[in-house]
């Protein structure tokens, strides 16, 4: 049995001495695969941060926060990486947040809703949703879609974050309408099923 020894990092910054980069790998999904990553993490010294894994139609995708001490240089990172995972057919790609630095919402600034859409599958629906969202400045944290096993229905549930400065209810109008005109329904829907917004919609608004 094969022990891996990479720690779990717990501060929001990096510790002295340590870079943080994100890492993101994709595959056909096969036993083993994390067991590589993690042996290549901890020879290059790295502490894990934060890790999102998914698996969908049977190909596997993670993407990671770790810290590297500051003398690893991305470019060995990742071909270390790709070199333990080689077995794995694995993409790797890393990313320096001090270099391609996210531009998203501050928690003062934005409050979090949750979008449920479901209805008859076609083409164009995340498209338009999506595009509507980005014109409002609202940033999409989480999105996960699932279709019926013939194809013909799905559900969607998308968590956002909502700029303080937008009207919400002529954003919630606006999202009503054009999923009206897509033949599916819309519901802004929170964890704790709390603080309606727009009563007088058929729609439900509630914050997260």
């Amino acid at each position: 049995m094969t022990c891996i020894g990479i720690s779990l990092s717990v501060s929001a910054e990096p510790e002295s001495g340590m870079k943080r980069y994100i890492i993101s790998l994709l595959s056909a999904n096969r036993v083993g695969i994390m067991a590589a990553v993690t042996t290549a993490m901890d020879e290059l010294g790295a502490n894990l941060h934060e890790a999102s894994i998914a698996v969908i139609q049977n190909f596997f995708s993670i993407v990671i926060a770790a810290d590297f001490p500051e003398q690893r240089d991305p470019t060995l990172i990742q071909e270390h990486i790709e070199g333990i995972c080689n077995a794995f057919n694995v993409d790797v790609s890393v990313k320096d947040p001090d270099v391609d630095v996210p531009s998203i919402l501050s928690p003062g600034e934005s409050v979090k809703y949750l979008i449920a859409i479901s209805g008859e599958n076609h083409a164009g629906i995340l498209r338009k949703i999506s595009s509507q969202l980005g014109q409002d400045g609202v940033d999409i944290l989480d999105l996960s879609a699932t279709s019926s096993e013939d194809g013909q229905t799905f559900e969607m549930m998308i968590k956002i974050a909502v700029p303080k400065t937008l009207d919400v209810l002529e954003m919630q109008s606006v999202m009503e309408l054009i999923c009206s005109n897509l033949g599916v329904s819309v519901d802004f829907i929170s964890e704790s099923d709390s603080a309606i917004i727009g009563s007088q919609s058929q729609t439900r608004m509630f914050k997260l």
